[in-house]
This record gives structure tokens, sequence and C-alpha cells, in this order.
């Protein structure tokens, strides 16, 4: 092969690699924050909560709580885009437009230059408050979260569930948009099967206090007078021929299980010293107390 002829292939050679070079730093290269605003709009738009937050900065951001609450979003941003851009150094500030709730809107997000690239500072998400007449959580999505304080999350439409879920019912609905601060306000109501579901817990209650044992029950509005046969007793059974009927007082604040007929057996040893048994029979066993919305949970915590 000619001298020429070889330089010429090695030339070609070396421009193929330089080429290379160029396509794959293309690649490579750490996308801008216009491509990081767009991906983070896009991802809303398709109601991706695991890929927004993955260009969200999420120090101090309950990011699993977050996500769990868009799970139950009614809608999500559309017709999302970045208007203009600007960018100085290691922050940029982005434009938007988007249409949520059938309205459009326009904003602007920060975003910072990170070791994994840009990202979306908080300013991308928005606060939600929510005030309850009644208990001190509320349900988005799958997550419980505290009433009266303000939590962050992802812009979209959302439905606020008073809590405990199933036992409160009145669903208000709220838009949270980026870096905005909405509000939700609860007016509960008990559920058609709060009752039910409250009573099977009476229930549970009842058969605790009425399993056998050695000792009246305390806590049970149970009264056995047994120190008038028995000098000792050594052992006390029940018998519940009608469970007492719940119902809540108007204001939700207690409760009254009502109407019982139980019946106990005590043994022991009566006062001449001989075995003996005796059976004492209520008709109007009552359990009392209070009520609280407490959580995800209704407790009912007995006088």
């Amino acid at each position: 092969m000619k001298r020429g002829a070889l330089i010429a292939v090695v030339a070609a050679g070396a421009a193929l690699l330089v080429l290379a070079g160029v396509v794959l730093w293309l690649v490579l290269r750490p996308s801008g924050p216009q491509s990081a605003a767009e991906d983070y709009l896009a991802a809303l738009s398709r109601g991706d909560a695991a890929s927004a937050l993955g260009l969200v900065v999420t120090d101090g951001l309950d990011v699993s709580s977050a996500e769990d609450a868009f799970a139950g979003v009614s809608g999500t941003i559309s017709e999302a885009r970045v208007t203009a851009m600007n960018e100085d150094g290691d922050t940029a500030t982005a434009e938007i437009a988007y249409t949520l709730d059938a309205a459009s809107a326009s904003g602007e997000i920060t975003l910072v230059r990170t070791d994994a690239g840009w990202k979306v500072t908080q300013s991308g998400l928005g606060t939600l408050t929510i005030a309850s007449a009644r208990g001190d959580a509320a349900a988005i999505g799958t997550a419980i979260v505290e009433v009266g304080a303000p939590f962050l999350l992802l812009p979209g439409l959302y439905d606020v569930l008073p809590a405990p879920v199933g036992i409160l019912t009145g669903t208000a609905t709220a838009g949270v948009t980026p870096g905005g601060a909405a509000t939700a306000d609860l007016q509960p109501e008990l559920s058609d099967t709060a009752l039910e579901t409250a009573s099977a817990q009476v229930q549970a209650y009842i058969d605790a206090c009425t399993a056998p044992t050695d000792a009246v029950p305390e806590g049970c509005g149970i009264r056995v007078p047994w120190a008038a046969d028995l000098a000792t007793l050594t052992s006390l059974a029940f018998r519940v021929e009608t469970a007492p009927t719940l119902a809540f007082a108007e204001d939700l604040s207690s409760f009254a299980a009502t109407g019982g007929v139980l019946v106990a057996t005590a043994t022991g040893t009566a006062r001449d010293g001989s075995a003996g048994t005796f059976t004492y029979r209520t008709d109007d066993w009552s359990l009392r107390g209070g009520m609280d919305f407490t959580g995800n949970q209704l407790v009912l915590s007995v006088d």
C-alpha cells in the first residue's frame, strides 16, 4: 500500500473516532434543566408518581406518603409545557403552563444541578392543609395524614376522605398546584356501617370480659355479689343471654351499650367451709365510655 493511501485511511479512521466520541458525549451528558422540567411535567401528566418524585429534591419529603397519596388522584395536570427557561449557573427557573380540573394555570418551578443531574426543587410540589370537624387524620389515596398541618404533595386533583375510612364519610376535593397552598375542609358524618363496625369491636370486648376467670373483671360493667354467699371465690363463669345494644351519643363523644342480660356462676368455699356454687343474673348489664377518632381508628374507651 502506498504511503498516501495509508495516511488517508488513518485520517478517515481518526475522523470516525472523533465522530463516535461526539455522539457518545451527547448521549451520556446529563440533561439540562429544560429537559428535567419537561420530564417532570410529563410524569405528572401520565400519573407516574415514582418517575416524578425521582426528579425532585426529596430532602425532608415523605416520599412514600406522597406516592401513596398520588395513587388516589382523581385528576392529573394536562397540556403541561415549559414556556420559558432562565438558567443561572447551578440553578434554573422554568416558567410553566398547564391545565388542572379544566382550568388553565401558569407558574414557575426552580431547578438545581445535583450530582445526579438537574432536579426540581420542592417548588414543584404543593401543600395541602386539611381541616376537619371530627378526628385528627384524613386519607388521601392510601396515605393517612395529619389534619391541621401542611402536607407536601405532587400536583394533582385529590379526593380527601375523613379518617377512619369506612367509619366517617364526607369527601372534599382539592387541587394542588406547583408552589401552591391548597386547603380542604371536611365535615365528616358517620357512615351507614359505622355502628356495625363498632358493634363488632364492642362484641370482642364483651368476649374478653366474659371469659372464665377467678375474679370479677374490671372495666366491664359487671357486678357479681359473690361475697354474700361465699367466703372465698375459686372461679367465675359467664353466660351472655342478651348482648348489650350499642348506641352513639349525638355529638359522637361517647357511647353506651345497654340492655344486656348476663348470668354469672360463682364457685368457691361457702362460709360453713363447704364447696358452693351460686348463680347471679343481671338484666341491665351495660358498658359506657368515650369514643375518639384517632388516626385511622375508632377508639372506644370504657369508663
